[in-house]
């Protein structure tokens, strides 16, 4: 055999140690169902929930719309409640 021949077959026997916690993390996906995997035909699908879907996104606007609109227009604000007031501070 030649160099190159032996320094190949050396080469694609080296294998890179693999650490615990890929094994444990390989090991575990084996157990997992993948997330896009179809469902069975037999299986109905889903209604969709109207109103669940509804009251979630209700309270997100809620919740969002005022701390945005607070971050976006407090310079709105000082200007409209300090007009004319910061020289007499």
């Amino acid at each position: 055999m030649s160099a190159a021949t032996v320094t190949r077959a050396a080469a694609s026997t080296v294998r890179r140690p693999v650490s615990f916690y890929t094994q444990v993390r390989r090991m575990g996906r084996v157990f997992e169902s993948h997330p896009y995997e179809r469902f069975a035909v037999t299986m109905k699908a889903a209604r969709p929930d109207y109103v669940k879907n509804l009251t979630w996104t209700a309270g997100k606007v809620v919740t969002y719309f005022p701390i945005f609109g607070a971050m976006l227009g407090w310079p709105v604000l000082c200007k409209w409640a300090l007009d004319g007031q910061i020289g007499r501070l």
